[in-house]
């Protein structure tokens, strides 16, 4: 449940389910079954032991469960794709992913495009990694001591450690010692660099909100399509995005946007989005290039392109 609660920055408790002992068989043999409170909504969660049944099925199944408690039955689900998703989701069968995807059409949704396929990527970036990468790539330098990395990203001296294994495990980054101080490099460029490591690249957006607009939002750095259009010739949006680090402490907001003119799109940071850039204003490029990277529109692919060309070339 690790996922939903960072995803969702929600209280969540589970029990067992009583009223399983009155299941039929063909039920109970083909489902795990949990109670559910997701921030005190009551819900059950069915786990397939055998994969997951045709639509039909299910539905049969959901309204036999629904005959001994009246609750929103939600499928825990190990994988998904792209068919059997949108099935669901006409159905309004409520599911997660795990790791992945969150549909709860009962209380808010939230939803990722990142269909969990075959283990093409063998391993994503901690973002203590991604931010360790990015700086290094914004340097421009052969070599970066890493010495005062914990401190400047607010990290501990064992986060950097782990940030560099991983890197170099993934064949990376190169280390070797100058004395008593440890240095890293690449033998790539800072272009070849970045392309090397697409594949384990994380999206920094956890989540998105849609707020007021007020002085905190104000002060939030300018991302997604807003910051692309400060940095490019593409038009601005109808609503502002903007990037956030931190807890949902003080900062409602609901799933979905009602009103442009009064609301602002929050994006959720894995990192904070200010570390990396020139400016506390607006997220940084390599940031701002990798979490923009499922959108589909040819104007926001080709203005992100123009973005990182740009980059390269005044490095």
């Amino acid at each position: 449940m690790k996922y939903l609660t960072d995803a969702l920055d929600i209280k969540i408790n589970t029990k067992p389910w009583s009223e399983m002992g009155d299941l039929p068989y063909y039920l109970t043999d083909n489902y795990d079954f949990e109670k559910v409170l997701l921030d005190g909504v009551s819900c059950l969660f069915l786990t397939p032991k055998k994969g997951l049944d045709t639509l039909t099925a299910i539905k049969k199944h959901i309204r036999k469960v629904n005959e001994l408690d009246q609750v929103p039955v939600v499928l825990n689900l190990s994988n998904i794709d792209s068919r059997r998703r949108k099935s669901l989701i006409e159905a309004r069968i409520p599911f997660v992913v795990i790791d992945s995807q969150i549909y709860l059409p009962f209380m808010g949704t939230l939803l990722s495009e990142r269909y969990k396929v075959q283990k093409t990527n063998p391993e994503n970036l901690m973002p203590s990694s991604q931010l360790l990468l990015f700086y290094y790539i914004y340097q421009n330098k052969s070599e970066l001591y890493t010495g005062g990395l914990a401190e400047k990203f607010s990290l501990s001296d064992m986060q950097v450690s782990r940030a560099i294994a991983q890197l170099k495990a993934l064949g990376l980054f190169f280390t070797y010692k100058d004395g008593v101080r440890i240095v890293v490099y690449s033998d790539k460029n800072q272009n070849d660099l970045f392309e090397s490591a697409k594949p384990h690249i994380i999206n920094p957006i956890r989540k998105v909100i849609y707020v007021e607009k007020n002085k905190k939002t104000a002060n939030m750095p300018l991302s997604g399509i807003s910051a692309l259009s400060e940095r490019t010739m593409l038009g601005e949006p109808l609503t502002k995005t903007v990037a956030y680090y931190g807890k949902n402490d003080g900062l409602p907001g609901t799933d979905f946007l009602i009103d442009n003119n009064t609301q602002a799109e929050v994006e959720f940071w894995k990192y904070n989005p200010t570390l990396l850039s020139k400016s506390e204003n607006i997220v940084d490029t390599l940031s701002l290039a990798v979490s923009l990277q499922s959108n589909d529109d040819p104007r926001v692919e080709l203005a992100v392109e123009q973005m990182l060309e740009e980059l390269w070339e005044n490095n």
